[in-house]
């Protein structure tokens, strides 16, 4: 073991050379010479200063009050007692792989850089600054001309690990790599002209409270957090984030335990970056101001992972959108009265994003410029209560499955749905845009309007027409014990479809086709109005009955036995056994025996009108009149009845078909 004297160390700092332990042996400097070193004059010393290596600082290293013109440094040595420095003016102080059992520097003085590198501080120590809480590192009131450097540092307290309220940095904070605080970073009305960099620093609160405390601060440049693990973030109001056209605070990465906060009223120019990173709480952005983004994005949150709520409510955010594109909400998205200005691009992203909770963008919600929520799944519901989406909203894909609701303050210029699916629509139908598209947007009903016509009129303002969702606004009618409003609307389903223009233009085809679907529309309402075809029917069969019942129309009719004897409606006319016919056909001159009866004595079926007319007008049944008696069509009057018959049994079994078809399809499900 060797004590260094003071004569060494005078030395040792007037040569400029680093002061080291022996290989293997154990070296004290008495922390009183350190401090009766630091009293002389800078001419008496080399400008290196003070350099230690490797050493045990005995006793009290105290130069609290004291002004030391030359650096000091100390490497890989260990402290007996807390290092005091409070009120100290220095020129640069280095504690690097040091083991130190707290640091007392309220009100230090460094002109270059404090780096406590690699080393491990422990403690709680008190202060007047603190009459309630201790910490391993004091620094309130401190100046530190250019950084504070804590690269791989631990600092260990079971209360706070440091409380620097007011420090003033003329650089950069750099807690990077393996830097560990196990307790709470109090940095309330830091001034820092450069940046706050925690890249891949981890920091714990024993106590539960907050991990990072930066009320009233003010950074010039970027906070960068990521890749970092913190048990709590809050930045307080009256903090300022000024990083206009960069990174204002970055966690990409970055593990928070509990609830990130940005408390109301701080206002951010630069970009917040939270891609990739975990965080267990809270998000809350509530009341905050964002401009001036790094690119295009006020918030860069693709694949972040929130546990709980994300709060946006209050939030104004201008020239950027809010990106969640991948994103995992464990909660709700609360966007209440946020204000989102990005005028020709997007307001806010949530393409692809899982959201446990509901989306709410109601109640005073303003959006200048996209808002897309394509292939978004949300386990509650999307709500648009009242919002106002001046570049139009965009859900191509999107899954809620505890509703829609769509009563927009103001009709918003496009709405996009295709694709999308959920439970419930709540919306107004009058207050849909022109450029909505909802093919195959699925729902399993409506909430409040369930009017046809206002569903007719809702679907009809659609450009270009499509079929898809007429037929799942009738299947959502019929579903729920509304069979004649679903009709209706695919009946105009076939009507907009007749009337859209076509690719091929007015083609002949075309033509044919459209009048065609006219007829169908007219006559049985495209299938779904056959009792149209039964008073069709009915005309028809009094129609024929009424000529069936004429006796010149009966004259006319003949009927033949299967020995060849012809009969009319009052008796036989021709016989096999006559020799020679009549001059006119229809009528011989057996007057040799007794004329027989209306049928012919039983040989042919007896001739009904009313038979003969369901017989013409009905042909799916086959009552045998008019397979037997036919009009005799080589008299003028024959031929006249020949042909009405004709075409009654042609429409007959057109109108026939129609009522079975419409039938049939009325049948199957919509």
């Amino acid at each position: 073991m060797t004590v260094i004297d003071e004569v060494t160390l005078l030395r040792a700092c007037v040569a400029g050379r680093v002061l080291r332990a022996r290989d293997g042996e154990e070296m004290i400097v008495e922390g009183r010479l350190v401090r009766e070193l630091c009293r002389r004059a800078r001419e008496e010393m080399d400008p290196r200063g003070l350099a230690i290596q490797g050493a045990r600082i005995g006793g009290d290293l105290d130069l609290s009050g004291m002004e030391v013109p030359f650096p000091l440094r100390f490497t890989g040595c260990a402290f007996d007692r807390p290092v005091r420095l409070e009120g100290a003016d220095l020129h640069l102080l280095v504690l690097d792989g040091c083991a130190v059992p707290g640091i007392l520097a309220n009100g230090l003085r460094v002109r270059r850089d404090l780096d406590l590198s690699r080393s491990r501080v422990t403690g709680d120590l008190g202060t007047s600054a603190s009459t309630s809480r201790g910490a391993a590192v004091w620094l309130c009131e401190s100046e530190i001309g250019g950084r504070l450097l804590c690269l791989d540092t631990v600092i260990d307290s079971t209360m706070r690990a440091v409380q620097a309220d007011r420090m003033r940095v003329g650089g950069t904070i750099r807690l990077l790599h393996g830097f560990e605080a196990r307790g709470g970073m109090r940095l309330l009305g830091v001034q820092v002209a450069g940046s706050l960099d925690l890249t891949g620093a981890r920091l714990t609160r024993p106590d539960r409270g907050l991990a990072l405390d930066l009320g009233d601060a003010q950074i010039g440049g970027s906070v960068d957090l990521s890749v970092g693990s913190f048990s709590k973030i809050r930045i307080h109001w009256g903090c300022e984030l000024t990083v206009g056209g960069g990174r204002a605070l970055d966690l990409t990465n970055a593990e928070v335990r509990s609830s990130f906060v940005i408390e109301e009223g701080v206002s951010v120019q630069g970009t917040l970056r939270l891609a990739g990173a975990h965080i267990k709480g809270d998000l809350t952005l509530r009341g905050t101001r964002w401009s001036l983004p790094e690119t295009s994005s006020l918030v860069s949150a693709q694949g972040v992972v929130v546990d709980s709520v994300v709060d946006l409510r209050d939030m104004e955010a201008v020239g950027g959108r809010l990106r969640f594109r991948s994103a995992t909400i464990g909660g709700v998205l609360d966007a209440h009265r946020a204000r989102l200005r990005n005028p020709g691009g997007e307001a806010l992203l949530l393409q692809q994003a899982v959201v446990g909770g509901s989306i709410l963008l109601k109640e005073g919600f303003t959006a200048e410029g996209r808002v897309l929520l394509n292939r978004c799944a949300v386990e509650g519901r999307i709500d648009c209560e009242r919002g106002t989406f001046a570049g139009g909203i965009e859900a191509v894909s999107a899954t809620a499955r505890g509703g829609m609701r769509l009563r927009w303050a103001e009709v918003p210029p496009l709405v996009d749905l295709t694709g999308a699916s959920t439970t419930l629509l709540a919306d107004d139908p009058a207050r849909w845009p022109r450029d909505s598209t909802i093919a195959g947007f699925v729902y399993d009903r409506f909430d409040g309007v369930w009017d046809w016509r206002a569903r007719r009129d809702w679907l009809r303002g659609m450009a270009p027409f499509d079929a898809g969702p007429y037929e799942q606004a009738a299947r959502v009618f019929r579903q729920h014990g509304r069979p004649t409003e679903a009709e209706r609307l695919l009946m105009e389903q076939r009507r907009q479809a007749r009337r859209s223009p076509s690719p091929g233009g007015r083609s002949p085809r075309r033509m044919a086709g459209n009048a065609r679907d006219l007829l169908y529309g007219l006559t049985v309402g495209y299938g779904y109005r056959p009792g149209r075809v039964l008073w069709l029917l009915g005309a028809l069969l009094a129609l024929v009955g009424v000529m069936m019942l004429t006796p010149a129309v009966q004259e006319t009719l003949r009927a033949t036995d299967p020995r060849g004897n012809v009969y009319a409606v009052d008796g036989r006319l021709v016989t096999v056994d006559d020799v020679t016919a009549p001059a006119d056909g229809t009528a011989t001159a057996s007057g040799r025996g007794a004329r027989p009866g209306p049928c012919g004595d039983g040989q042919v079926r007896c001739f009904d009108p009313l038979f003969y007319t369901v017989d013409t007008v009905v042909p799916l049944i086959s009552l045998g009149q008019r397979a037997t008696w036919y009009p005799e069509t080589r008299s003028r009057a024959g031929a006249l009845t020949s042909a009405p018959l004709n075409v009654a049994g042609l429409l007959g079994w057109l109108l026939s078909t129609v009522v079975v078809l419409s039938f049939a399809r009325l049948a199957r499900p919509v």
